[in-house]
């Protein structure tokens, strides 16, 4: 190994409140803020939608952010920009509540700034050839951070639910900017350690230069299955999420003070989650907690969909079913990157991009469809839209990928054994 030698990675590090500044950022403020923003301010539920999709989008820069960051080791300088970049399309909001053409650039800006966080982040611990019990604890500790982030921002929204759009939107970025503060004095170490564990040593063989990914290794092969699973699951997730400040209200009679109080709630509930998530993908792998998670928003997106048809006991099933639908999220995410590693045939930073641009294509997706339903059907309609699309990504899960992910453990098993006959 180059360069001074590092001390053993602990399981909690100040650099992993990034990904709490996306669990503030986009998980509470942005859906519990933006969407009635809007439609506050002169816009319809299609219009929210829209601007929810334009954040979406801007996330698909997650593929050429980490093929950036893995070209020039430049992991620490994206990572810290896209925080300070969220604290910056929160102050953009606050300067123009009364001016709706900055809208999608300030969605612009949010989207690209979650993306390069998303992206880089778990490659400090995917990259930096951890072992598999440190590198397990350090991805559960940095998933975690994300439903921290979201307690905490629906705790502050509920307590400020009084205050103006523009002053909550000064608070978001006021908490964020305390993120970045926080980041960029405690990245330097892990930073340094990621780019000794991806510098060769001077006794192994040179590598071979980046090749350039094309859609086709990406698309039309097992990664491109998992692609279409993240998708459809995300076009029922964050379809619901871009419309839920919308949804709990005008569906279930759920008020606004009460949905942010749910979201916290689910929050703290992912806190707890995460760790039998992490405890069961590192017993069993990835896999089985992902296939659970993904089942899960299926029966969440039906459920809330066949409660929203019902006169009675609405307030009560909404609510759970809209948990169900939260809570499957530690048993989606903790897997992702792992999985995006095992069936992706070119660098962690790569493949974790693309999964960034498969949620956040889906992303688009489920909020501009969602938007669409919504303004023409109702907003149980989103519900619905949700339903069909978590049965469409655990039908390609369980059909295509599971047999795929089988065959490789098969092929991993082989190899073990053959390397254990030689050693033999």
């Amino acid at each position: 190994m180059t360069g001074t030698q590092l001390s053993k990675p602990k399981t909690f590090e100040w650099w992993m409140l990034s990904m709490f500044a996306i669990g503030i950022s986009y998980s509470a403020f942005v859906s519990l803020l933006i969407p009635p923003y809007v439609t506050e301010t002169g816009g319809d539920a299609a219009t929210a939608g829209i601007v929810m999709g334009i954040i979406a989008l801007g996330a698909l820069g997650g593929p050429p952010i980490g093929s950036f960051a893995d070209r020039y080791s430049a992991h620490r300088l994206v990572m810290v920009g896209g925080i300070a970049g969220m604290a910056l399309s929160f102050a953009a909001y606050a300067l123009s509540a009364d001016n709706a053409a900055l809208y999608a650039l300030d969605a612009i800006l949010m989207g690209i700034s979650v993306a390069a966080v998303s992206a880089t982040a778990p490659v400090f611990i995917v990259g930096s050839k951890l072992d598999q019990a440190t590198e397990a604890k350090q991805m559960t500790t940095l998933q975690l951070m994300m439903p921290a982030g979201q307690l905490v921002g629906g705790l502050l929204l509920a307590a400020a639910a009084a205050w103006s759009f523009s002053n909550r939107f000064w608070l978001g970025a006021a908490v964020v900017a305390l993120s970045f503060v926080v980041v960029w004095f405690s990245s330097g170490g892990v930073s340094e350690r990621l780019k000794q564990a991806t510098t060769p040593d001077a006794d192994s063989e040179d590598r071979p230069p980046q090749q350039k990914i094309g859609l086709k290794q990406v698309l039309l092969s097992t990664f491109g299955i998992y692609f279409a699973v993240l998708v459809l699951t995300s076009v029922a997730n964050n379809g619901v999420n871009a419309q839920i400040a919308n949804i709990m209200p005008e569906v279930y009679g759920i008020d606004a003070k009460t949905t942010s109080a749910l979201i916290s709630l689910a929050g703290l509930l992912n806190i707890v989650l995460y760790f039998p998530a992490g405890r069961w993908m590192a017993s069993k792998g990835g896999f089985p907690p992902f296939m659970t998670g993904i089942a899960a928003r299926m029966f969440a997106g039906l459920g809330m969909g066949a409660v929203g048809l019902m006169t009675d006991n609405k307030v009560l099933l909404g609510a759970a079913f809209m948990q169900l639908m939260y809570n499957a999220a530690p048993f989606v995410r903790l897997p992702q990157a792992g999985l995006a590693v095992r069936f992706a045939s070119f660098p962690a930073g790569q493949a974790n991009g693309w999964v960034i641009a498969a949620s956040a294509f889906g992303s688009f997706i489920g909020a501009l469809l969602g938007g669409y339903l919504a303004k023409e059907v109702g907003y149980n309609s989103v519900n619905w839209m949700a339903a069909i699309a978590g049965a469409g990504s655990f039908v390609i899960l369980f059909l295509w990928l599971r047999p795929a992910d089988k065959a490789l453990r098969s092929e991993g098993q082989d190899s073990e054994d053959a390397a254990n006959r030689k050693t033999g």
